[in-house]
């Protein structure tokens, strides 16, 4: 096998033919799962590169060029071709893909989709560098011979579609959405993956080229079907994907011509040559090509029958037993004693999964979903590497980290082993303790990125140390603080791999260090921690229910729950057993049963502050409709049941009055002084 480090765009600009084997399956790559993952990889190197070639102006504008560091590569994976052969008069020459013919064709489709982005633009050449990528020159006997990947029978009516059709709208055309069926049993036929996947591609492409950010957040149209219940029902919209990203994967599903977020922006030359030059420079394939001796049938059954992808812990774990064999230690008693638990610890009772086994049920993270295991190497390799690693680079991190010095098996083992027990506690959060809480929390704001950091300090302090808890208490106040202001969370993959950092290199951490840290990022909104003056605006005005939606705001209201007890009034800091509910004190249908209040500017008003936490309180039992929607002096007396201290507020003297109202100005009387406990609950150092 000869061994050649390529890009895809460099392949493709060979004229050349690559022929997928009839034997093979068809492509099978969706978006979700490989797609969407790859562009978000592209971008990176993208994004990386673009920062590269700042800083490396403005260092070589200062004398020192070698203080910009090149960006690192990205990975693409192997490929496995036979050797080119020649074709005959009017026939291309070719080559069998014999392994990763579902990245070759993917990454066909990317060019494919570049060509068609730009194909509007008034650039000759650019036009012509793209058909290099995408036909092979010349004149040839069979039209198909001039594409650079001939799928098998399954693929080859779309790709001839895609290649021939030079447009995004012909495609959509030639494929549009089609439904079978009335009623109940309609039914949509999706297109073809194909055909999926090039749309997907033309739609971030097209949004990267206008610089637009397809990780961007969107708020639904006003009068659509989505906005409509956002207002009526905001608990509807929850965990609904707003990117951009997502609402170009709804379209091209839904729509026979999707259209295009931005559209309406031009496209930057300078974007274009961006993307070039990471297609062409930092996506990096392996390209092996077989010799003559080698049998390309036996290599693909060796590589294809019957197997599954290994994942980071099957390498993690062949690897460092591997490493302790030719140490000359006992890989059986280490094996025993620190990862058969791994291996084999049973799954919590009704735990959503098909799998009986603990660490193999699958975590979600962010976009992907990969089993607990994976998800904790990559948390644990984030922490000792101290970087941003990508979920599917933590192999190739964690070797990195582990050959960069020598490592003593049994005490890697060890350390690993006890980071599992801490993650183990943040899977399951037992929210009668302070760690569980915590761990709670971050779940519901989806903040995953600070557990290396919450993995480090719990190795260094101890996870049941006073300082260790003060640290949460810290981490937790910047990240609240952040989300109630409305603070993007895009930067956390710098902060806090650069909080690690600063925190390795102290003698001792802390909770001082921590807070120290947190407070002197610079960036603005973008990394600030938001002082009380700020906290204290963004609380008093929010929407909040609608904002944050109900899994947040039931996170804030039980921390404060919890933060407005005493020894005096309240014996137990734990939450009760049954279930707590969200409810609106003045109702969302408000109009029947309280008075209006007064003109249309009015009752604008009031229908912003309606979902302000100064409206919102939690119940143990859910009203029924009918008193829910009642009137205050019906509602109060159901309200006031409860035992929570949350609801005390309500027992005040002058609710008891005959004639006694909730309005505007309850609202936001209640949430000041819900906000004096939200300042004690989530503190910040300039207090």
């Amino acid at each position: 096998m000869q061994p050649n480090k390529t890009s895809p765009l460099a392949m493709f600009g060979q004229p050349l033919q690559y022929l997928v084997p009839i034997f093979q399956r068809g492509y099978v790559w969706t978006v979700e799962r490989q797609i969407q993952p790859l562009w978000t990889d592209i971008v990176d190197r993208a994004q990386e590169l673009e920062r590269y070639e700042a800083i490396r102006q403005t260092a070589e504008a200062q004398g020192a060029p070698h203080l910009a560091r090149q960006p690192r590569r990205h990975f693409l994976g192997t490929v496995i071709v036979t050797e080119h052969r020649a074709g005959a008069i009017g026939e291309p020459t070719t080559a069998e893909v014999i392994d990763g013919q579902q990245r070759m064709t993917s990454t066909q489709l990317l060019a494919l989709a570049f060509r068609d982005a730009v194909a509007g633009m008034d650039d000759t050449f650019l036009r012509q560098c793209m058909d290099t990528y995408t036909a092979n020159g010349g004149s040839y006997r069979a039209p198909h011979a001039r594409f650079k990947v001939w799928p098998t029978n399954a693929g080859r009516k779309e790709m001839t579609h895609l290649v021939e059709a030079r447009s995004f709208e012909a495609v959509c055309q030639a494929y549009p959405v089609v439904t079978h069926g009335v009623g109940k049993s309609k039914k949509r036929v999706p297109r073809p993956l194909l055909v999926e996947a090039y749309m997907y591609f033309y739609g971030v492409i097209s949004l990267f080229l206008r610089g637009v950010d397809f990780d961007e957040v969107e708020p639904p149209e006003a009068g659509s079907l989505d906005a409509l219940l956002d207002e009526m029902l905001p608990e509807a919209g929850h965990d609904v994907d707003r990117t951009l990203a997502a609402r170009w994967i709804r379209e091209i599903r839904h729509e026979t011509a999707p259209t295009l977020p931005r559209h309406e922006l031009p496209i930057l030359p300078e974007r274009i040559q961006l993307l070039t030059t990471t297609l062409t420079e930092y996506v990096q394939l392996i390209e092996l090509r077989l010799g003559t001796d080698d049998d390309a049938q036996v290599i693909f059954e060796s590589l294809n029958d019957r197997g599954e992808r290994l994942t980071p812990a099957d390498l993690v774990r062949n690897f460092v037993f591997l490493e302790a064999t030719r140490k000359n230690a006992s890989a059986a008693a280490l094996y025993d004693q620190h990862w058969r638990d791994f291996d084999e610890a049973p799954a919590e009772k009704g735990a959503v999964s098909k799998s009986k086994l603990f660490w193999k049920v699958d975590e979600r993270q962010g976009r992907l979903t990969n089993t607990r295991l994976d998800t904790l190497l990559y948390h644990y390799v984030s922490m000792r590497t101290m970087n941003d690693v990508k979920l599917d680079h933590v192999f190739e991190e964690f070797k990195q980290w582990w050959l960069a010095g020598k490592k003593d098996v049994d005490l890697e083992l060890a350390r690993l082993k006890r980071a599992a027990t801490v993650f183990h506690a943040m899977l399951l959060p037992d929210r009668s303790t302070r760690l569980g809480r915590f761990a709670h929390n971050l779940r519901v704001l989806d903040s995953t990125t600070v557990t290396p950091v919450v993995l480090f300090l719990a190795e260094r302090l101890g996870s049941g140390s006073e300082e260790f808890m003060a640290c949460l208490k810290v981490l937790e106040s910047y990240l609240v603080r952040r989300t109630v202001c409305g603070r993007p969370t895009k930067a956390y993959n710098r902060i806090f791999p650069g909080l690690l950092k600063r925190l390795s290199e102290a003698e001792a951490p802390s909770a001082a260090l921590v807070t120290e840290h947190l407070k002197g990022l610079s960036g603005g909104e973008t990394q600030d921690w938001p002082d009380d003056t700020t906290f204290q605006k963004a609380w008093l005005e929010l929407n909040t229910y609608k904002a944050l939606r109900t899994a947040k705001t039931k996170m804030l209201l039980e921390a404060l729950e919890l933060g407005s007890r005493n020894d005096v009034h309240h014996e137990s800091a734990v939450l009760p057993s049954a279930a707590l509910h969200v409810e609106h004190v003045l109702p969302v249908a408000w109009e029947a049963h309280w008075p209006a209040a007064g003109d249309e500017t009015a009752v604008m008003v009031r229908n912003h502050l309606l979902h302000n936490i100064g409206n919102l309180t939690l119940l143990t039992a859910k009203l029924n409709p009918s008193l829910s929607n009642s009137s205050f002096d019906v509602k109060r007396p159901e309200i006031t049941k409860s035992l929570l201290a949350l609801n005390a507020h309500f027992q005040r003297p002058q609710f008891n009055q005959a004639g006694a109202v909730w309005d505007e100005a309850g609202i936001r009387d209640r949430a000041r002084d819900l906000f004096a406990v939200a300042k004690q609950v989530w503190p910040h150092p300039s207090a």
